[in-house]
């Protein structure tokens, strides 16, 4: 008599069920919804669904998932900080065709791990491997969002904007700019400020804290009794209200004010900061050649200091240790009229030179090098530094006090005060945005490629 057949369930078979279920488990632990596709799938084993954390409303933004369980086998080339792992060509024929986004979460049951990649994220002309890292790929509430990024509708311009749980204060990069009461308008013998200039030089004067425009003089600082008179009518100089000037509708008058700020910054600053006038920018000067050097500033928390002078070696090659270049934190300066007020906004980059005095020939490859690594928290200290710099509070190191040098304090012609924060409703969330998009380097070739037609930018 024949023994009769048995219904059997596979290791295998159970091993998947395992890994969907505990991938079903921790999307509902983080707050979204888990779909399987039960015994009909053939290469997507369900989707996940967003859900708004605060609304508790279902976005409808999807993300179709392929879920690969292994018992305790290591993954190719495991390390403590990454792995790789190859997928089959047909799934990644499947996926292409798929209208959904795919993501492919690894389940490891020996150490309950849990991994996930955009399966478009391998490299061109090796797609079917793909590169996991560790401390960013595993699947928690730190990685969530960007895997929330990939939901957006293929075909569609747009984002995935994740819910926003907690508001934030945003630091603007403005500084309101007080303006003396007064200012001196006279006319000039001189067009323009270049004119002038030699004849300034030639009566030893060395302030350039003013503007000659159509032989129209305008400055903060009294002309009269110094090297000024040399390129003004001071017959015709008169001491007016700032509002007259700095609040016009005229356009000479904007334009002016814009580079009467710019200069009288530069006069009050000239200790610490230069100015590149082909860049336009602002920039620490270095102090003695190829030399470092420090800023002692407050933060958001505490006093602490920046190299905004660093010497760069040469690495290798004949010319190994000695200076390759300087790099000097710097800043573009814009003046801007909101109303009847004047800000200033700070954008933070870059100078770089030969020996902290010549500018280097290969400053532009430099600069689009090291933008290239920025990222936000950088850039928000650089731009919290020079703000500091700016407010006139002064925390540097001095030399020892001398009972007979007498002190000079002088006046600051213009103020710069901070622009309190502004409450955000909502927070940026910095992981949804560092993810690098698999096809940027692909793309970057394509936008490389001249074109015709192409304007070249005026000066």
């Amino acid at each position: 008599m024949a023994a009769p057949s048995m219904k059997t369930l596979t290791d295998n078979q159970l091993t998947g069920e395992l890994g969907e279920t505990v991938v079903k488990s921790k999307i509902l632990e983080l707050g979204h919804v888990f779909e399987g596709r039960g015994r009909l799938e053939t290469g997507i084993d369900g989707t996940i669904e967003f859900r708004d954390p605060v609304t508790r409303s279902m976005t409808g933004l999807t993300v179709a998932v392929q879920v690969k369980t292994t018992k305790s086998t290591k993954y190719v080339g495991e390390s403590d900080d990454e792995f790789e792992y190859s997928v089959r060509q047909q799934d990644i024929d499947y996926w292409k065709r798929c209208s959904l986004p795919v993501a492919l979460i690894l389940y490891r049951q020996e150490d309950g791990s849990l991994y996930w990649r955009d399966v478009e994220a391998g490299e061109e002309g090796n797609e079917r491997r793909l590169k996991f890292r560790k401390d960013r790929d595993r699947l928690d509430s730190s990685s969530i969002e960007r895997l929330a990024a990939m939901a957006v509708r293929r075909g569609k311009d747009g984002t995935f904007l994740p819910s926003l749980r907690v508001g934030e204060q945003a630091h603007l990069n403005l500084m309101h700019v007080g303006l003396p009461s007064s200012i001196f308008v006279g006319e000039s013998p001189f067009a323009s400020g270049r004119d002038a200039v030699p004849e300034l030089l030639r009566a030893d004067g060395h302030h350039f804290d003013w503007v000659i425009r159509g032989r129209r003089f305008l400055s903060f600082r009294n002309p009269k009794s110094t090297p000024l008179e040399a390129i003004v009518d001071i017959d015709t100089v008169e001491e007016v209200d700032t509002e007259d000037v700095s609040i016009s509708d005229d356009h000479d008058d904007a334009v002016m004010m814009i580079e009467l700020l710019r200069r009288t910054m530069a006069e009050q600053f000239s200790d610490i900061l230069a100015f590149d006038r082909k860049a336009r920018l602002f920039y620490f000067k270095a102090e003695e050649r190829y030399q470092p050097r420090r800023y002692f500033y407050r933060s958001l928390r505490e006093t602490t200091s920046a190299t905004v002078v660093q010497v760069y070696d040469y690495k290798k090659g004949k010319r190994k240790g000695q200076v390759n270049y300087l790099r000097h934190h710097a800043f573009s300066p814009r003046f801007q009229q909101i109303g009847s007020n004047w800000f200033l906004s700070i954008s933070p980059t870059f100078v770089f030179t030969e020996d902290g005095f010549r500018a280097h020939r290969f400053a532009s490859d430099l600069l689009a090098g090291k933008k290239r690594l920025d990222r936000n928290g950088s850039i928000r200290g650089q731009m919290m530094m020079f703000r500091f710099l700016l407010s006139g509070i002064d925390l540097q190191p001095h030399a020892k006090f001398d009972l007979f040098q007498e002190a000079e304090e002088v006046s600051p012609v213009l103020t710069f005060n901070v622009v309190e924060p502004v409450a955000m409703e909502a927070a940026v969330p910095e992981n949804a945005w560092s993810e690098t998009d698999p096809n940027a380097k692909r793309m970057k070739v394509q936008d490389d490629e001249p074109t015709q037609g192409e304007l070249g930018v005026g000066v």
